[in-house]
């Protein structure tokens, strides 16, 4: 009876060992032995960002899978195939994206997948999830340097112009500080003196030639007057003349007409010489 007593006991701490044991392997361990089938997504990436199968898989923040593979892609060595597994009812979308992030500066990397927009459609069972490129620190350290340098460059180019202009400013000043320099200034009114003395040493002459001009200009007038009235009886003797000179002469007639024109012509000399 003894015995039996034993067995039953050895038989129930087995029985405890083993449902303690199936307990570890579904809640530690991560086995899938009473859970639904989970659903496989692919992502491909350039970079990893040190991804391992077991990595955690988030939706929105939230825990839905886990990494089932990460390594080369057999059709294309210059990217990394993800395979990851999530949760039944997770709405991954069509425009969902998966990008590596992390908890923290210290954290783990996991798959982050993007919840998309509400409008669009569920994304089937064993597709293609974009990817979305993680920026790592050596390409943000390469930018900052390469903007440095084309900073410093653009600098050393404002120096150079800078320094430029300033000298083109300084010789702009010492231009102007010799034109108003008191050699210069006494130079300017040396020179409106000279031209003050000329004009006033001119004016009597330039006065006496006025003067002349304007005698001149009245002796004229009777002259002109003069002229005029010899014109004017050259003219009525033309007249006359037409009437008495017969046809057949000519000549006389056509003299008659140069002398007249010589008199016109002598008058606007004369005019002109008194304008």
């Amino acid at each position: 009876m003894g015995r039996t007593n034993e067995e039953v006991k050895v038989g129930l701490v087995v029985i405890v060992a083993v449902l303690l044991f199936l307990v570890a392997l579904v809640f530690v361990g991560g086995v899938n032995l009473l859970r639904k089938k989970k659903i496989e997504y692919t992502s491909y990436f350039k970079f990893a960002g040190g991804l391992e199968p077991g990595n955690l898989v988030r939706y929105g923040g939230f825990k839905v899978g886990n990494i089932k593979s990460a390594a080369l892609d057999p059709t294309d060595s210059t990217r990394i195939k993800v395979v990851l597994q999530v949760n039944p009812g997770t709405p991954i979308k069509t425009n969902s994206k998966a990008r590596i992030s992390s908890l923290g500066f210290l954290g783990e990397n996991y798959l982050e997948i993007s919840p998309g927009t509400r409008d669009a459609a569920p994304l089937p069972p064993g597709s293609e999830i974009p990817a979305v490129e993680i920026v790592q620190l050596a390409d943000v350290f390469n930018n900052v340097n390469n903007i440095t340098l084309t900073s410093t460059k653009l600098v050393n180019d404002l120096d150079e112009r800078v320094l430029t202009l300033s000298d083109s400013a300084n010789q702009l000043i010492r231009n102007l500080n010799d034109v108003v320099s008191p050699e210069n200034k006494q130079h300017f009114n040396s020179v409106l003196a000279s031209s003050d003395s000329m004009l006033k040493e001119s004016r009597p002459h330039i006065e006496k030639t006025l003067a002349n001009l304007e005698t001149v200009s009245g002796k004229m007038s009777p002259t002109i007057d003069n002229l005029n009235g010899t014109i004017g009886r050259a003219n009525k003797l033309t007249d006359h003349l037409d009437g008495v000179i017969v046809e057949n002469r000519k000549e006389i007639r056509e003299t008659l007409l140069r002398l007249q024109t010589s008199l016109a012509e002598a008058r606007k000399s004369l005019i002109s010489l008194a304008r």
